[in-house]
């Protein structure tokens, strides 16, 4: 059949399509002819198949299409060039004559398409003398816009050259000293220009210019400049000349200077730069002549145009004298470069007067400028006038000058009384004493703030026994900079003043760190003797003079095991901490903690301290740990001694005396051995222990004591009493612990039963509230004590009963029924499980996706149970037990209709409340569910269409959230599941496997669905047409209470039934009814029936008696009848007699009609 669907249009468009003038044979010829096609019965598919789908058709047939196609095959198009042609090179030879200049020029160009082109030439505002393409006259045409155009034909594939000769003329614009002449020249990358003028010495410029240069004139040829220029691509060339002047002939050059004269004073030098601008008139300078003072080293003479330079002293003066490259013309700068040096700062410093030799005038500006750090007045000056800032040439105003004048006329006189500016120094110094037991270290910060001037050296007194260990610049805060020390050394006849010299000059605000350290042999110091040593303070200062103004602040550090006091202070104010160390960095050493803290100014201060050495204080916390096993108690005592202020050599400890022996001491550095005097303060069954170390106990101290004791075996369900026994220190300041009972998992543990039993003990939570650093696995009880103890528990044996191992808090499964009779499925748990494989059934036909099982976010690869494919293994090898994870399945069933089934789980976790979200095509209506599950929809009227709808209570992203709450997922892969149609939710709690607890919905489409209840409708309607009206409305009355029952039994099926589409049928039905009844019932009704006719028989007698008695009116009085023809008929009334014949009855057709019967 396709071959034949695809043959048959062919045939028929070229029956359709003749050619018109075709003779008769050709329309033949091309008469499809009926063509036969075998259809194989039998192995269809493979006969079709085995060389591929196509189609079969003849050769002659395939030959003919083969080259219709070909001939309808668009050729591909042909490479055309960029451009249609190019100018490669153009030269020019442009001679000068009287009004006119005539160029010669030769154009050489290439075409590279094919047939006739257009070569711009531009040349629009020139006249053309001469257009020869090769020996023939050239095409050209004209355009007002564009200019002059080469039309030019190629013929052939290949790019051909050509070359254009041209002649033409414009005249050139005449001004007072110059002629210029401009033309648009055709464009090219190669253009050459040779420029020819009848005059010598004629300055020439062309624009725009790449390269030129002058061609000198040949001997004995006529007198004539002759330039050569490379424009390159210019649109326009422009050519300007001027004859060359000559000057005044035997008169001397005139010429006039303005000076621009620039000193700039510094500590022991002046230097001075001059500009002279020489304006020359009448004829020209070969060299130049300038006066400079005899005091002034020349230190440069610049100009391009200088040659060379020459310095002469002459009658007190120095003379310079420049000879020129060129002789200047017109204008002519000089820049000269003068220096003054001096051993000293000189108070008074005269400005050099420079002065141009030769010149008829000399004006000029004279400006100074004074380095930072020395100050300046004019002390004398003449012959200038002062200037502001804003009246300064452009060259001089962009600088800070502090003088500026102006002068007519030599010679002036400026002298300035200059002087070194005093720097102005405030210092602001915090002091660290760091007070050891062995040693006291004094840090000095000092925050120098310097202003007006520089500075290269700091000075500082250093108190008398203190050694320098560093002195270093550094950083503090913002704004405050290191400063650059360059060495230092003390001097002095003790050798207390420390000189800092700077690698740079410190200006603003710098920092400078002075480390000083003095040893201490103070025996008080270092043991509680119960005296204070007395040790003097001296505070390092800045030295004195060397700054305006000196404050600071005094911080002293101390380690906890030495009480210091102040001793009679002077010059000290008592500050905060925190006010002594604003705006500063504190070098707080380890261990160490401020302890006093002062402020002083400029008087002298000082400062003794007072300081004793503490008693030690020892602080022992214990914590006792007793792991109880069947037939045996494993106790670790684990003492964490705190020893503060002072070092002991030894520790006490009492333990019992029939455990002394089993105890193992660690760590092996600490040594017990049993006091040999007997304390007073033993008790009844202890020994006391010494504890000692390799050295002293200073600071954290941890000693374990270990040891182990039998007990009897526990059976199930019988209890021991165990006392644990107390370690009790001795000789400390503090003692308290912890005593954490742990168990093992079939032993259960609890305080006896007694006063004596327990006491001097508080509860607490093992998990919790064990001291810092302390963790007991299978903790069970934990207490805590700060007095003298005593505890005895009772260990009870029981027997352990299994428990699930994995539980299900929470879980959603989404199931998506496509129109394909396929079921997308994704599972949601939240669980726990102390398994290492979890063992998940999954329905039968089930094919998964490319990532099936997802853990936390992660991938996971799900593991086969069995051949079967419907059990599997869901791997937890990275899990911790009772750590709560999220399982993710995804999976599509096939063939499963409306049951949907969850997976199961064959172990029987503990499952919790299942969500089941089931998505349903939108054009199926949802009528009811079978299952034990909880209906979780609810009917929500839609504003939008008017009409009530049936939507889930809750959404498929809370319940998503509900079920990852508090999880750690990686990425939202779980909410990337795709869904389709409408949702409708259920719940259950625990619910049974398949298929007792599989839910199985009812779903019908929805337009089936209306035809079927409209055909129902309406078939029993009309099924009732012929039924008594009793029969009917027993009918009406069934179905009312069927939709009533239906309604309480089966609500949602109810719902989606009673709708428009019901009640448009029971309309029709009742209109049927009706129409019945009218149409039919009425008419073919005996009762109705017989009731027309005794009207209509009343009618036709009430009619007859009124004619016989208008007939009787009418009529004379005539022999009255015969008896037997007077006597009325049986049942006739006298007045019926009287009426005449029947006449048409005028009700007749009206209802009922006429009585046929």
């Amino acid at each position: 059949m396709a071959v034949a669907a695809i043959l048959l249009p062919t045939a028929w468009e070229t029956r359709a399509a003749p050619a018109p003038e075709a003779p008769p044979s050709a329309q033949e010829a091309k008469t499809v002819r009926e063509q036969s096609i075998y259809i194989p019965y039998e192995k269809l598919r493979e006969v079709f198949e085995k060389q591929g789908r196509g189609v079969f058709l003849p050769y002659e047939k395939f030959q003919e299409l083969w080259k219709a196609a070909r001939d309808k095959t668009a050729p591909p198009p042909e490479a055309k060039p960029p451009v249609d042609a190019l100018i490669t090179e153009v030269s020019g030879a442009a001679t000068v004559s009287k009004d006119v200049v005539t160029v010669e020029a030769t154009v050489k160009f290439e075409v590279l398409k094919e047939g006739w082109n257009e070569v711009p030439l531009r040349l629009g505002d020139v006249a053309l003398t001469k257009a020869t393409l090769g020996q023939e006259p050239a095409r050209v045409v004209f355009d007002s816009k564009t200019g002059y155009a080469l039309l030019v034909e190629k013929k052939g594939k290949d790019p051909q050259p050509f070359t254009l000769a041209l002649g033409f003329a414009k005249a050139y614009s005449k001004a007072p000293g110059q002629n210029s002449v401009s033309f648009e020249s055709p464009q090219a990358p190669v253009s050459k220009w040779e420029v020819r003028i009848p005059e010598s010495g004629v300055k020439v410029n062309i624009h725009p210019l790449l390269a030129a240069t002058e061609v000198p004139p040949a001997p004995g040829a006529a007198k004539e400049t002759v330039v050569l220029a490379f424009v390159g691509a210019a649109p326009t060339v422009r050519i300007d000349w001027t004859p060359k002047a000559e000057g005044a002939k035997g008169l001397a050059a005139l010429a006039s200077v303005q000076v621009e004269q620039q000193t700039t004073i510094e500590e022991g030098v002046t230097r001075t730069r001059a500009t002279l601008a020489y304006e020359i008139s009448r004829a020209e300078l070969a060299s130049l002549e300038v006066e400079v003072p005899a005091d002034q080293k020349v230190a440069g003479v610049f100009d391009p145009n200088v040659r060379e330079w020459a310095v002469a002293a002459a009658d007190g003066v120095q003379k310079i004298t420049v000879q020129l490259f060129e002789p200047a013309k017109e204008t002519q700068n000089l820049t000269l470069e003068l220096e003054k040096f001096a051993a000293e700062q000189a108070d008074q410093v005269k400005v050099p007067v420079l002065r141009a030799l030769g010149v008829g005038r000399q004006q000029g500006v004279v400006v100074v400028q004074v380095a930072p750090g020395l100050r300046a007045e004019a002390v004398a000056h003449s012959g200038l006038l002062q200037l502001d800032a804003a009246e300064l040439p452009a060259t001089l105003a962009k600088a800070k000058w502090e003088f500026s004048y102006r002068y007519a006329a030599l010679p002036f006189d400026l002298t300035l009384g200059v002087e070194k500016v005093q720097p102005r120094i405030l210092a602001d110094s915090l002091v660290e004493a760091h007070l050891g037991t062995e040693a006291l270290t004094v840090d000095l910060l000092t925050v120098y703030t310097v202003e007006r001037a520089g500075v290269f050296r700091f000075e500082i007194d250093v108190p008398a026994g203190y050694d320098v260990r560093s002195v270093r610049g550094t950083a503090v805060g913002k704004g405050v900079q290191p400063a650059q020390v360059d060495a230092h050394h003390l001097e002095g006849p003790n050798k207390t003043r420390l000189v800092v010299n700077l690698s740079r000059k410190a200006m603003g605000k710098v920092a400078l760190a002075v480390a000083l350290h003095k040893t201490l042999r103070e025996p008080d110091l270092l043991t509680p003797t119960g005296k204070a040593a007395n040790i003097p303070l001296a505070i390092p200062r800045v030295a004195p003079g060397s700054v305006e103004r000196e404050t600071g602040r005094l911080v002293v550090y101390a380690p906890e095991s030495l009480r210091v006091n102040p001793d009679q202070p002077t010059g000290l104010r008592t500050v905060t901490f925190q006010e002594a160390t604003k705006d500063m960095r504190q070098t707080p050493g380890a261990g160490e903690r401020p302890v006093l803290a002062f402020a002083y100014t400029e008087e002298p201060a000082s400062l003794a301290l007072a300081a004793e050495r503490r008693k030690p204080h020892v602080t022992v916390a214990q914590l006792l740990v007793a792991q109880i096993d069947s037939g045996v108690v494993k106790y670790s005592a684990t003492f964490s001694c705190d020893v503060l202020y002072s070092g002991v050599k030894n520790l006490r400890l009492d333990v019992p005396q029939d455990l002394a022996p089993d105890i193992r001491v660690t760590p092996l550095t600490i040594r017990h051995e049993t006091v040999a005097e007997k304390p007073e303060d033993l008790a009844d069954g202890y020994v006391a222990w010494q504890l000692t170390g390799d050295t002293e106990f200073m600071g954290s101290v941890r000693v374990t004591l270990a040891w182990e004791k039998k007990i009897e075996k526990l059976d199930v369900g019988k209890s021991v009493d165990l006392e644990i026994p107390r370690l009790i220190p001795r000789a400390v300041d503090r003692a308290w612990g912890q005593i954490v009972l742990a168990k093992a998992e079939t032993i259960d543990v609890q305080p006896a039963e007694g006063e004596d039993k327990v006491k001097g003990l508080r509860p607490i939570d093992p998990q919790h509230d064990l001291m810092p650093g302390a963790a007991v696995k299978a903790a069970a009880r934990a207490f805590e004590f700060h007095e003298d103890w005593a505890l005895t528990v009772v260990a009870t044996m029981y027997k352990l009963e299994d428990v699930k191992h994995t539980a299900i808090e929470r879980a959603l499964v989404r199931m998506v029924v496509t129109r394909s009779d396929l079921i997308s499925v994704q599972a949601l748990y939240r669980a726990q499980s102390a398994r290492q494989r979890l063992l998940v059934r999954l329905p039968a036909n089930v094919n998964f996706d490319t990532e099936p099982l997802r853990i936390n976010g992660r991938p996971v690869s799900l593991e086969r149970g069995d051949a079967e494919g419907s059990t599997f293994y869901v791997p937890l090898v990275g899990q911790q037990a009772g750590e709560p994870f999220l399982l993710e399945l995804r999976y599509t069933v096939a063939g499963a209709g409306l049951t949907l089934e969850c997976p199961v789980f064959p172990e029987e976790p503990a499952v919790q409340k299942v969500h089941l979200s089931a998505w349903l095509p939108s054009e199926w209506d949802y009528l009811g569910f079978f299952g034990p599950w909880t209906d979780e929809n609810v009917w929500d009227f839609r504003d939008g269409d008017l009409t009530w709808r049936l939507v889930a209570r809750r959404n498929d992203a809370s319940l998503i959230q509900w079920v990852r709450e508090g999880l750690k997922i990686e990425g939202g892969a779980e909410q990337t599941f795709q869904t389709d149609g409408r949702q409708y939710l259920f719940s259950t709690l625990r619910p049974m496997e398949p298929p007792e607890g599989s839910l199985r919905l009812a779903a019908m489409d929805g337009d089936y669905l209306a035809v079927l209840v409209f055909v129902v409708i309406l078939g029993a309607g009309v099924a009732l047409l012929l039924a008594p009206w009793t029969k009917r409305c027993i009918a009406v009355g069934a179905f009312v209470v069927l939709m009533v029952l239906l309604g309480v039994f089966a609500p949602t099926f109810t719902a989606q039934v009673a709708d428009g589409v019901m009640a448009a049928a029971v309309f029709v039905v009742a209109v049927i009814w009706l129409l019945w009844y009218l149409l039919w019932t009425r008419r073919h009704d005996p009762r109705l029936i017989e009731r027309r006719k005794a009207r209509r028989a009343a009618r036709e007698a009430a009619l007859a008696r009124a004619r016989a008695a208008a007939q009787r009116a009418s009529t004379p009085a005539t022999k009255p009848p015969p008896a037997d023809e007077a006597k009325p008929v049986e049942g006739e009334t006298q007045s019926d007699q009287k009426t005449g014949p029947p006449t048409q009855d005028r009700d007749a057709g009206k209802e009922g009609g006429e009585d046929h019967a």
